[in-house]
């Protein structure tokens, strides 16, 4: 488990580490990125954690999926959509509760990524996919909070400090689940695991037709969602022949 938290930390931090060190927030390979990762994240959603949540059985999955899905909306209406990668410097004013807000509805969305991990039932697969898609939506999450942080004219020192909070948000829901895992049992694994599916499949689906242009694709942004469904299906198909 130690490698999750690692890299669940890592991601964000590195992708705040880059909004912190770039002059200018709006990077065309970042939309690139955001195309691999959309890809990638709807894909272990449908042909991984879908089939496990019903195979599971548990009372009411399509409802808390359905309900993981509007959190997300929510969580959105709040953020902007920085969770996903979207910055919107322009509409933000130098009103410090608009980031605060925002902060805190982004910390408590990494938050519940990482319970889910801490309570793994069924070994290593799950683990992998989940970790990576948690990562790799988190990195461009970090780089537009950052931004959106550094817009506001905020202490450079308390950027960083914001900075190191949020990237341990997830491995703290991986931790905090961790230990409470003798008292739950499958069942809540389950329930939140069809909670972060939900939510996983507002910000996959979002982040593939918000990140094209005129509802179409380019080339470089189509190869890179290609790219995110081929990981996916290696990672699954390696773990059948486990």
């Amino acid at each position: 488990m130690n490698w999750s938290i690692i890299f669940l930390f890592a991601a964000p931090f590195i992708g705040g580490i880059i909004a912190l060190n770039k002059a200018n927030a709006n990077d065309s390979l970042l939309k690139v990125f955001l195309a691999f990762a959309g890809g990638y994240i709807f894909s272990i959603t449908i042909i991984h954690l879908l089939p496990e949540i019903f195979e599971a059985g548990a009372d009411a999955a399509g409802i808390i999926v359905l309900a993981g899905f509007f959190f997300q909306v929510f969580i959105t209406r709040i953020s902007d959509g920085a969770e996903h990668g979207h910055l919107h410097l322009h509409q933000h004013h130098h009103n410090m509760a608009l980031p605060l807000g925002l902060y805190i509805s982004m910390c408590f969305h990494a938050f519940s990524e990482g319970l889910p991990l801490g309570i793994i039932q069924d070994g290593i697969q799950t683990n992998q996919s989940l970790t990576i898609g948690i990562a790799m939506h988190e990195l461009p999450a970090s780089f537009a909070l950052i931004s959106i942080l550094k817009s506001e004219h905020l202490k450079k020192q308390l950027v960083w400090l914001l900075l190191v909070v949020y990237a341990c948000m997830a491995p703290i829901g991986l931790l905090v689940s961790q230990e409470l895992s003798s008292i739950l049992n499958e069942g809540i694994y389950t329930r939140l695991l069809a909670f972060v599916a939900g939510i996983f499949l507002f910000i996959s689906t979002t982040i593939l037709f918000e990140n094209s242009e005129n509802h179409q694709f380019n080339g470089r942004k189509l190869i890179a969602i290609l790219g995110g469904v081929t990981l996916a299906l290696v990672i699954y198909w390696s773990g059948l022949s486990h």
